[in-house]
């Protein structure tokens, strides 16, 4: 029984097939680090849109709204922006009249989330290298331990 090249032919397999599953891990998270920057973009491009900028222009003005049921004052940002033009159907805003959330008149609704952090993409290309390593270190180390059991004393 050779323990030494048996262990290093299970280090390379159980290697191979961590780096597969990296890989895997890897693309899938790079979906959804994708499909994060792509509703980022669309969120800055909808509030950055000549629609937005006068709808904030009016509410700055101090249009005031008041409650249909109560007949109350309610604050210009309370009350959304029923826009209807410019593939924009509503617009809700914070307190500072900033853009909270777009509703697109596909039925869409954008809110503000940051954009993924560079970090990520390489988290992302490390994940097949760590698939590889992890498991490949686990066992050398394991056979290491193990082969110090079996040496014959001198």
């Amino acid at each position: 029984m050779n323990l030494r090249e048996g262990t290093r032919r299970l280090a390379l397999l159980l290697g191979v097939a961590g780096a597969i599953a990296g890989g895997f891990a890897s693309y899938d998270e790079l979906q959804t680090v994708l499909y994060q920057k792509e509703f980022h973009n669309k969120f800055e491009q909808l509030a950055a849109s000549d629609v937005v900028q006068q709808e904030r222009k009016y509410k700055l003005v101090g249009i005031r709204y008041f409650d249909p049921q109560t007949g109350e004052e309610i604050q210009g940002w309370e009350q959304p922006s029923n826009v209807g033009k410019g593939g924009i159907k509503a617009i809700r805003w914070d307190k500072d009249y900033r853009v909270e959330s777009i509703e697109t008149e596909d039925g869409l609704t954008y809110y503000l989330n940051p954009a993924p952090a560079a970090w990520l993409y390489l988290l992302i290309a490390l994940f097949p290298i760590l698939g590889f390593f992890i498991p490949w270190g686990a066992v050398r180390a394991i056979g290491w331990v193990r082969a110090g059991f079996f040496r014959p004393s001198k």
